[in-house]
């Protein structure tokens, strides 16, 4: 679920006489993991430079700054000694310990330094800075020499000014890459900080626990802490007001609550980082530490609440699982209407010469016209101006439409085409467009990726079943913070940080929120996905559509419209020969799904067998739609032993019934055994009737039930569908 976005593209720098270099061992000079690294601007200065500047007279002392244990006499030529402390400096190994004999005082300076924009400021801001506050003006400027003779800092003063606070001292950007690459190899990973797997890793890399515990139980351990049941109990099992504060943080802000945001909420606690880590972590839910996020482009420097992603998962799952009772006050559709939008505006372009102002937008007038053409009932995400902008910037985009000489629009022969695909292809045509989409609120490099991972999440999701809002959306933002490390976010944003004083404005809560806007005002209006809304009005709920399903490769229901003659063909030993009709991607994928794909030409093999019905069942395929699948497009009856086979195979695997009157049925006593004995399962138990019947309570709906006895991994399917 994570894919890898950005390009590796290693690149070396010019270094200052104008050869190209890498850095030693820390990699100072180039960029991380083979990624990419920005070129300085002229104006940065580097260690070059620093050192240049530092006097002749200083010499002696900034050689055995830097010499250290080395018993070395030093070259009487200055541009001898300088070479050598150059090439310690770009060493990580001696950087990292002379860094840390700086001692409290000076190490506070360059840590202030290290965090201003550009690593660079004014004396006045390093006395106004709160670390430095207890530095009179003497100290500070001593403090600034002396890093300045060790060849740490360099200063500038702005032109035309000489008072005191005109003064700047600023870190060689190539050394303050170094430092702060050295520091951030030793913190944590949003990984390790981030999930219960990375935690447990961290917890073993001790090799004296790692001794005790072999990798085999260790991932046994984690599959066991990470079940949901397991999961929701621990959570539970929290003492009173940390559990509130656990559960607010996971249903209102998807396991992430930094101390700012708690601090604006009312919860009737004060803040207890320290004591609230501990018992998270003891408890394997979460921890409590400082979250520097800037490097990756997200506006988050904040001591952090956080509950770890599997737990969140499972949490977000127990409240959001498909058929919840409290059903949407309101439901609202858009079918196939923008679709059909995209036609009506495509006719008008062809009966009429729209005209464009000089910045390449439609006058008012003319957009006003051409929104009474398309369909009256725009939903509550968009207005008709909004849907009618997006179909204009597809078509541009699309290169649907182009401009004329006369400042007018005439139709390609890509428009002319659109109209001759089918529907799936239009909707994804869309799609692509709205998941690249810029001009829409968020960092466009962060909420691209999140889209991707949300469309792959919606696969998983169960069609024409109302789910929370925040619950897809939550968990691909927290899927992708997980990931952070291992692509290239940090290299593409220290471009902008080496370039000007960038700042991120978008912080971790808003990139749910912006994700959010996204599914309602663009998968919303595609007929992706569906509403639900409040008694307020509020959007509450989501579902994704049976053509939503279809686009995005889901196969479940019955596929719409099907042709009349059946296109399969199914042998008694078990072979399903596809006659293709043009239109058979989800019957292809419904067979690949349950059978194994033999041959391949003009007609299609299949081949059914317990395995492929097993692994079928197990990924979430119902018994019911493999059969169904099978009878409604076979041209001739199924042959009775291939249906009887099936079905003996399904028991074998373990499938289980759930009637109508909440009784689990299965053929198994001794998986009925098992299954009234599971910790998850025992709670909604209401009686064991005999060995091939369970009575469960009727607390939930069918579907509801169901899902959380799936979830438990259990084969459970609904008598007659449900």
């Amino acid at each position: 679920m994570s894919p890898h976005d950005s390009d590796k593209n290693g690149r070396t720098e010019p270094t200052a006489n104008g050869t190209a270099a890498r850095a030693s061992t820390d990699g100072a000079n180039a960029a991380t993991n083979g990624g990419p690294t920005a070129a300085p601007r002229a104006n940065r200065l580097r260690i070059a430079d620093a050192l240049s500047a530092i006097p002749e007279v200083d010499l002696p002392e900034l050689w055995r700054s830097w010499s250290g244990a080395r018993v070395l006499p030093m070259p009487s030529d200055p541009a001898q000694v300088r070479k050598h402390v150059h090439e310690w400096m770009n060493d990580g190994a001696t950087l990292e310990a002379r860094v840390e004999a700086l001692g409290k005082r000076l190490g506070l300076v360059l840590d202030v330094l290290l965090d201003a924009p550009r690593h660079q400021a004014t004396l006045l801001e390093l006395a106004n800075a709160r670390a430095l506050a207890h530095c009179s003006q003497y100290d500070l400027e001593a403090g600034l020499g002396a890093l300045a003779r060790a060849g740490f800092l360099c200063e500038s003063r702005a032109q035309g000014l000489s008072d005191w606070g005109s003064r700047a001292w600023c870190v060689p950007w190539d050394l303050a890459e170094a430092i702060l690459r050295r520091r951030r190899a030793k913190r944590r990973g949003i990984f390790d900080a981030f999930t219960l797997r990375g935690h447990l890793d961290r917890l073993y890399e001790d090799p004296v626990r790692a001794a005790r515990t072999p990798a085999a139980r260790q991932r046994e351990l984690y599959k066991m802490y990470s079940n949901e049941a397991a999961a929701v109990a621990r959570v539970e099992r929290l003492p009173d007001g940390l559990r509130q504060l656990v559960v607010k943080a996971i249903m209102e802000f998807g396991g992430i609550l930094p101390r700012n945001l708690f601090e604006r909420l009312d919860t009737g606690l004060a803040w207890d980082g320290r004591r609230w880590a501990a018992q998270l972590e003891e408890s394997l839910l979460g921890t409590v530490e400082r979250w520097e996020l800037g490097r990756h482009g997200i506006h988050h420097t904040d001591e952090t609440l956080l509950v770890f992603n599997e737990v969140a998962l499972a949490y977000l799952r127990r409240v959001a699982v498909p058929g919840d009772p409290d059903r949407p006050h309101e439901e609202v559709a858009l079918g196939v209407d923008l679709a059909s939008n995209i036609s009506r505006f495509i006719g008008y372009i062809l009966d009429h010469d729209v005209r464009f102002t000089v910045r390449g937008e439609i006058f008012k007038t003319t957009e006003k016209r051409i929104q009474e053409e398309m369909i009256k009932n725009p939903g509550r995400e968009l207005p008709r101006e909004g849907i009618l902008q997006f179909i204009y910037n597809f078509a541009r985009h699309g290169h649907l439409i182009e401009s004329t000489g006369e400042r007018t629009f005439t139709l390609t022969s890509a428009g002319r085409e659109w109209e001759t695909k089918d529907l799936d292809q239009k909707l994804k045509g869309l799609l692509d467009f709205a998941i690249e989409e810029r001009d829409f609120a968020g960092e466009p490099y962060h909420q691209t990726r999140m889209r991707r991972i949300l469309m792959r999440l919606l696969k998983r999701v169960e069609p024409q079943v109302w789910y929370d809002l925040m619950y897809v959306p939550f968990l691909a933002r927290n899927t992708y913070l997980c990931n952070l490390d291992d692509h290239e976010v940090e290299e593409h944003f220290a471009a902008r940080f080496q370039g000007h004083n960038h700042v991120p404005m978008e912080d971790i809560q808003r990139m749910a929120w912006n994700l959010v806007a996204w599914v309602r005002q663009r998968l919303h209006i595609l007929g992706i996905v569906d509403l639900g809304y409040d008694k307020a009005g509020r959007p509450v709920a989501l579902r994704l559509t049976r053509t939503g399903a279809r686009v995005l490769g889901v196969v479940d229901g019955s596929p719409e419209g099907a042709p009349l003659v059946g296109s399969l063909v199914v042998t008694p030993d078990f072979e399903i020969v596809l006659f293709p009709t043009g239109d058979d991607g989800e019957l292809i994928h419904d067979l690949d799904r349950f059978s194994a794909r033999v041959r391949q030409g003009s007609v299609l093999h299949f081949k059914v067998s317990e395995k492929s019905v097993h692994r079928a069942l197990t990924e979430g395929m119902y018994l019911t739609r493999i059969l169904s699948v099978l009878e409604r497009h076979s041209r001739t009856p199924v042959p009775q032993n291939v249906l009887y086979s099936i079905r003996d195979w399904a028991v074998r695997a373990g499938m289980l019934t759930l009637g109508k009157d909440y009784i689990v049925r299965g053929e198994n006593p001794e998986l009925l055994k098992k299954f009234q004995l599971d910790p998850g399962v025992r709670p909604h138990v209401r009686a064991v009737l005999d060995e091939t019947r369970v009575s469960m309570k009727s607390s939930a709906t069918l579907r509801r039930t169901q899902s959380l006895l799936r979830e438990l991994g259990y084969l459970v399917e609904l008598e007659d569908g449900g």
